[in-house]
C-alpha cells in the first residue's frame, strides 16, 4: 500500500494524534505567552538598582530637582521680592558742596563755603502703591513659577507614558515573534511527519522575518522615547533607565464632571493666578498715574561756612515740580487704563480657553478609558480563545496555517491598541491636571 504524499489529507494515525495533542498544547502555550514571559521581576530590580524610570514618581522627582528652567523661575521670584523694598524706598538725598564769593562793595571778596542737602519726598501715597505693584509682581512671578512646574510635570507625565508604551510594545511584539517562531517549529515538524506543506514552513519564516523588522522598528521608537525623557531629567540621552513598571491609576469617572473641574481651575490654575496679578499690578499703576497731577516735594538744608569773615549761615527750602506738561500726563492716564483693560481681557480669554481645554480633554479621555475597556473585557479575551482554538485546531490539521498566523497577529495589534489607549488616557489626563493646576 504506498505511502500518502506531503501535503495529503489521510486522516492521521493513533500516534499521530498523540503528536498532534502535544504540539496543539505546546502551541497553545506558546500563543498565549503574556507580555514579558520568561523575563524575572527579581532579576530586573537587582539589574536597575536606583536607576530613575521605574515609576513616574522616581522621573518626576529627578525633574523637579534639575530643571534649569524652575531654578531660573525662582530667581525670578527672588529678584521680585527684592523690588519691593526698592520701590517702597525713598530716592537717595542729594548732597552739594558749593564754593562762592562772599559780598562785598570794595576789596577782595573772602570765599565761602555752602554745604546742602536736598531729599525728594513723594507724596499722596505714591509709595505704598509702587509697593503694591511690586507685590503684584511678585505674586505674577510666582505664578509663572508654579506654572513652569506644572508644565513640566505634565511634559514628564507624558514622556514617561510614552517610554511605557514604547517598552511594553516592544515586549510584546517580542513575545509575537516567539509565537510566530513557535508556528514556525510546529510547520516544520508537520512537514517532517508528513502532515503539513512546504509553503507552509516558508510563510512561518517569512513571518517570523517580518515580526523581527518590525521590533527594529519599535525598538527605534522606544530609543527615541528613552532620549525624550532623559531630556526633561537633564541626562545623557543615552543614559540609562530602568525599566518601567506600571502607569499611574485612572482617575473615577465622578472627579472629571467639566464643570466641577473648570470651578477647580479658577482657584488651581497658575496662569489664571498670574493673569489675575497681572490685573492687579494694571489696576495699582492706574491708580498711581492718575495722582501724577499732584507733585512731589523736595526739602533742603544747607550750611553756610564764611572762613571767618562774618557768622555762619543756614538756608532752607522746599521745592516741587509744576505739572504743566498736560499732555504727557493724559497720554499716560490712558496708557494704564488700557494696559488694565488689556490685562482684564487676557483673563477672560484665558478662562474660556481652559474651559475649552478642559471640555476636549475630557471628552478624550473618557474616549480612551471606554476603549480600554472594551479591549480589555471584550476584544482580548475574544481573541485570546481565538488563539487557541486555532492553535488546537492547527495541531490536528483542522485548521490552516493562515487562520492561526491571522488569530495570533490580531491578538497582538489588540494588545499594541491597547497600549495605544493606555498612552492616549495618560496623556489627556497629564492636559487635565494641568489646566487644574494639580493631580486629580
Amino acid at each position: 500500500m504506498p505511502h500518502p504524499t506531503r501535503g495529503a489529507s489521510a486522516p492521521p494515525s493513533r500516534s499521530g494524534r498523540k503528536s498532534g495533542a502535544a504540539l496543539a498544547f505546546g502551541l497553545t502555550l506558546a500563543l498565549l505567552a503574556g507580555p514579558g514571559h520568561g523575563q524575572s521581576t527579581s532579576a530586573q530590580r537587582t539589574s536597575r538598582g536606583a536607576l530613575p524610570g521605574a515609576t513616574l514618581e522616581s522621573v518626576l522627582g529627578v525633574a523637579r530637582q534639575l530643571n534649569p528652567e524652575l531654578a531660573a523661575r525662582a530667581l525670578d521670584t527672588t529678584a521680585a521680592r527684592a523690588r519691593v523694598i526698592v520701590a517702597g524706598a525713598l530716592p537717595d538725598p542729594t548732597v552739594r558742596v558749593m564754593s562762592d564769593d562772599i559780598d562785598r562793595e570794595s576789596g577782595p571778596r573772602p570765599n565761602k563755603m555752602i554745604y546742602s542737602f536736598e531729599q525728594d519726598i513723594p507724596l499722596w501715597g505714591r509709595r505704598d502703591l509702587r509697593r503694591q505693584i511690586a507685590r503684584a509682581e511678585v505674586g505674577q512671578m510666582t505664578a509663572q513659577a508654579q506654572a513652569a512646574e506644572v508644565e513640566l510635570t505634565e511634559r514628564v507625565k507624558v514622556a514617561f507614558a510614552r517610554y511605557y508604551s514604547a517598552y511594553q510594545a516592544v515586549r510584546r511584539t517580542a513575545d509575537l515573534h516567539r509565537a510566530i517562531h513557535g508556528i514556525s517549529q510546529v510547520a516544520r515538524e508537520r512537514y517532517a511527519q508528513g502532515r503539513g506543506e512546504q509553503q507552509e514552513v516558508f510563510r512561518a519564516e517569512v513571518e517570523t522575518t517580518r515580526v523581527a523588522t518590525e521590533i527594529v522598528r519599535l525598538e527605534a521608537a522606544l530609543r527615541s522615547a528613552q532620549g525624550q525623557l532623559n531630556a526633561l531629567l537633564v541626562r545623557a540621552a543615552e543614559a540609562p533607565l530602568a525599566p518601567p513598571e506600571r502607569l499611574r491609576p485612572l482617575p473615577d469617572a465622578r472627579a472629571l464632571h467639566p464643570t466641577r473641574l473648570a470651578e477647580r481651575a479658577k482657584g488651581g490654575n497658575p496662569m489664571l493666578a498670574a493673569d489675575a496679578a497681572a490685573v492687579s499690578g494694571a489696576e495699582t499703576n492706574r491708580r498711581l498715574t492718575d495722582r501724577n497731577w499732584y507733585p512731589d516735594i523736595t526739602v533742603g538744608a544747607a550750611a553756610i561756612d564764611r572762613s571767618g569773615f562774618g557768622p555762619p549761615g543756614y538756608q532752607a527750602w522746599v521745592a516741587m515740580k509744576v505739572p504743566l506738561q498736560w499732555g504727557l500726563r493724559e497720554a499716560q492716564t490712558q496708557e494704564a487704563v488700557a494696559q488694565t483693560g488689556a490685562a482684564r481681557a487676557r483673563l477672560e480669554a484665558r478662562e474660556q480657553q481652559i474651559r475649552g481645554d478642559l471640555a476636549e480633554a475630557v471628552a478624550g479621555f473618557e474616549g480612551s478609558r471606554r476603549t480600554i475597556d472594551l479591549i480589555r473585557r471584550q476584544l482580548l479575551p475574544q481573541a485570546e480563545a481565538l488563539v487557541r482554538s486555532g492553535a488546537a485546531g492547527y495541531g490536528f490539521g483542522r485548521v490552516d496555517l493562515a487562520t492561526v498566523l491571522r488569530a495570533q497577529h490580531d491578538l497582538a495589534e489588540f494588545r499594541l491598541q491597547l497600549l495605544s489607549a493606555e498612552f492616549d488616557s495618560q496623556r489627556q489626563l497629564a492636559a487635565i491636571e494641568r489646566l487644574v493646576g494639580g493631580d486629580l
